[in-house]
């Protein structure tokens, strides 16, 4: 994964390319490093998470778990640390952080933009939060962040049938605050523009309103989140998770469980 941060105009930008939208121990460690400094940096007030081009992110990086000798320790190291990632976007108060989605994404990927404080989607791209068609329960977060968000019968749905959502769609539902452009250079313009108004004018109200907002969504975040744990623990010692894994890691190719070939409606 290639990670890469700059500044412009009071907004940070930090990249983050991995292929297929994969993220392995390393990579999450390196992000998070990259992540302190952005939101240590005074003069940024804005931080974008800009994933790849063809996805966001699609959470943890399964090839390498299934080459270890012992895939289960490695797979939950892998999620713990995915997990840290998610809960600093969470718990960033000095900085409005925007999650800009080039790229689909899935699971933990999800979580990660939903992490952010504002989302908007290129026109085109396709949204599955579900763990459950890789033999796993979900964690970074989703118990807390799907439920605030867009309410506990559209998390059931969501969760539990695994069908993927059009960008339009999860703009309805409440995931993401817009839909921009399908052409990439413009809807990465339309991005920089709102970032960097957004960092221009009234920021600290717009910080303080973030701070009053977030204080319910924080609230007994930790027990949950042990609860999501434990249960992606037993998810990965299950013979499920070493199916799914295991067909997912010996096609070589993208698995179609995370966007499963049905007809989407199409954007408008």
């Amino acid at each position: 994964m290639e990670i890469v941060y700059k500044t412009k105009n009071q907004v940070g930008h930090l990249e983050f390319h991995g292929y297929n939208g994969a993220m392995d121990l390393e990579h999450c460690t390196h992000f998070l490093q990259t992540y302190e400094e952005a939101a240590e940096t005074p003069e940024t007030r804005i931080i974008v998470l800009w994933g790849g081009v063809d996805f966001f992110s699609n959470g943890i990086d399964l090839n390498p778990i299934h080459l270890r000798y012992n895939p289960v320790i490695l797979a939950y190291k892998n999620l713990k640390a995915l997990n840290k990632i998610v809960k600093r976007v969470l718990e960033t108060k000095n900085k409005l952080v925007i999650a800009a989605l080039r790229g689909s994404a899935a699971a933990g990927g999800v979580m990660l933009a939903l992490a952010a404080d504002l989302r908007y989607g290129r026109k085109g791209i396709v949204l599955n939060p579900s763990y459950v068609n890789m033999g796993l329960s979900g964690s970074e977060y989703w118990s807390i962040l799907l439920p605030s968000m867009i309410g506990y019968g559209h998390t059931q749905k969501l969760i539990y049938e695994a069908n993927p959502i059009s960008c339009r769609k999860a703009v309805e539902l409440g995931m993401l605050h817009d839909q921009l452009d399908m052409e990439q250079n413009r809807f990465c313009q339309q991005v920089r523009e709102k970032a960097e108004y957004f960092a221009r004018f009234n920021i600290e109200a717009r910080l303080a309103a973030k701070e009053v907002l977030n204080k319910r969504l924080l609230y007994s975040m930790e027990d949950q989140v042990k609860l999501e744990l434990q249960r992606m623990k037993d998810c990965c010692n299950h013979a499920e998770f070493q199916q799914a894994r295991t067909q997912f890691v010996e096609k070589g190719t993208e698995p179609p469980q995370l966007f499963p070939g049905i007809a989407l409606e199409k954007d408008r």
